[in-house]
Formats: C-alpha cells, structure tokens, sequence
C-alpha cells in the first residue's frame, strides 16, 4: 500500500519541479547605466518583484543600478530586461520579464537622481519603494512592500498592502493606503480631500495645525488619541473623531480597524 503513495509523491514533485523550473543557487547581474538630466527631465519606474529606490544628489546624470536575480539559473537573467526610453523630457524606466510565468525572478533598483528632477510615477510589486531628497507630485505603488518617503519637495501619493508607510518630510499628501501594516504620516498640506487608510494596524498623524480642514478618524476595538493640536470637535467619541481646523477647508479622513489612532500636532522641522 505504501508503493502507490510514494510513486504519487514522487510524481508531484516532478511536476512541481517541472512548472517552476530547476530551482538552485540565486543568480544574479548587476547592470549601472547613466542618463542625462536637465530640470525639465521627468522620470518615471515600472518594475516587478522588487525595491525601487530613489535618492536626490547634486550630480548632472541620472544613474540606474540594477541587480536582475533570479534563482532558475544565469541563462533565465537574459530574459529580464531594463528598458529605459526617453520621449520629449520624459526618461521612462521599465523592467520586462519575458521568461516562463512559472519562475520569479526580481530586480532591485536604485537611482541617483538631480535635486532639480521631477519625479513622476513609482511602480513596482513584492518589494519596497523608498524615495529620498527629490522633487515632483509623486505617485508610488506596490503591493507587500513598505514605502518609505522622505524630505520630497511636492505632493505625495502612497498605497501598497500588508506593509509599513512612511511619509514624512513633503510638502503635502494625497494619500496613502496599505492593509495589516501601520502609517505614520506627517501632513504639511493638501489641496483636496484625502485618505488614510489601513486595516489591523496602527496609524500616526502629524497635522501641520496652520491647515484649514476637516478630520474625521474613525477605528474599531481601539481608540483615537488627540494630542497637542486643537480641533473644534463635532464627534467625541472613544472609536471616532471629527473636528475641524482653521475655517473647515478639505476633509481628511483616516480609517483602521482593531488598532488605536493618534493624532499630534506637526512641529515645525529645523533646517
């Protein structure tokens, strides 16, 4: 009786074998290439499987350093390729895959960027975003990943899942969203109505106090904690909040679920 069972075994883990490729020892290329930039360059990224990383210096290029891995073997790194095309001021950076569907293959990406660059789009999935020291309205995107912002002279959008963000150090939010992770979230400015929003897990809340808006935070099985700033409040209650700054102004609404939310005044940051 055992016979069968083991033959099945054995055929299972052929086939498994089989749709996934020879799995070993993780290969890896490196590949550094550089661009030029002028203050009306606008970048944006498109990649997959892993960290996009982005940071201002006071070079004249944009320098992209790539590290393609992938752990079918060195002849599956050909088939991940760094697409970078330019049209009008725009450098669009992208990484296409174009081997079997069944393997996983990542590249982790980072640039070095001029002050005077603008930042566009930031895609990628199953891997961190970070952005540092640039400029641009910035949309970033990816899925079990954290995003991590800072010191960005613009307006930032963040939304990834089951992973931390952080923004701090913009010049204003659009919104940022993620699920099973916290947020913490200093809010300078907004020019509309924005978001906040995670599930299970924390959230923190800098609001510059100078803003004329309306916040309502709201969780569940927890509490919303105001420290430090002055709202005029409508709704007083241990699960949800709604106060208003200044002359009412746009909304800021902030969502969780089973986690505690805090919101504290924004100290003015020292140069």
């Amino acid at each position: 009786m055992k016979q069968p069972l083991i033959l099945a075994g054995i055929l299972t883990i052929l086939l498994f074998s089989g749709l996934n490729g020879c799995i070993g020892p993780l290969a890896t290329e490196t590949i550094t290439r550089v661009y030029a930039a002028t203050e009306d360059t606008i970048v944006t990224v498109s990649s997959f499987n892993g960290l996009v990383e982005i940071t201002g210096w006071d070079g004249a290029t944009v320098t992209i350093t790539a590290v393609k891995k992938s752990s079918v073997g060195q002849a599956d790194l050909k088939n991940i390729n760094i697409s970078v095309t330019t049209s009008d001021n725009h450098l669009n950076i992208r990484t296409i895959y174009t081997g079997p569907s069944t393997t996983q293959p990542s590249v982790d990406m980072t640039l070095k960027v001029p002050y005077n660059v603008t930042i566009d789009a930031v895609a990628t999935s199953n891997g961190a975003i970070h952005l540092s020291s640039t400029k641009g309205d910035s949309i970033l995107s990816t899925s079990n990943g954290a995003i991590l912002v800072n010191h960005v002279t613009g307006f930032v959008s963040a939304a990834t899942s089951n992973a931390y963000v952080e923004i701090k150090g913009t010049t204003g939010i659009t919104g940022a969203h993620t699920s099973n992770a916290a947020i913490s979230a200093e809010v300078h400015d907004v020019r509309g109505n924005i978001s906040i929003d995670t599930s299970n897990a924390a959230i923190t809340v800098y609001l510059n106090p100078s803003l004329n808006a309306t916040v309502d935070m709201a969780t569940s099985n927890a509490k919303v904690t105001v420290q430090g700033i002055t709202l005029n409040v409508s709704l007083l209650e241990e699960t949800h909040v709604i106060g208003t700054l200044g002359t009412d102004g746009h909304r800021i609404e902030v969502r969780t679920s089973n986690a505690n939310m805090y919101l504290y005044n924004l100290q003015p940051s020292i140069s």
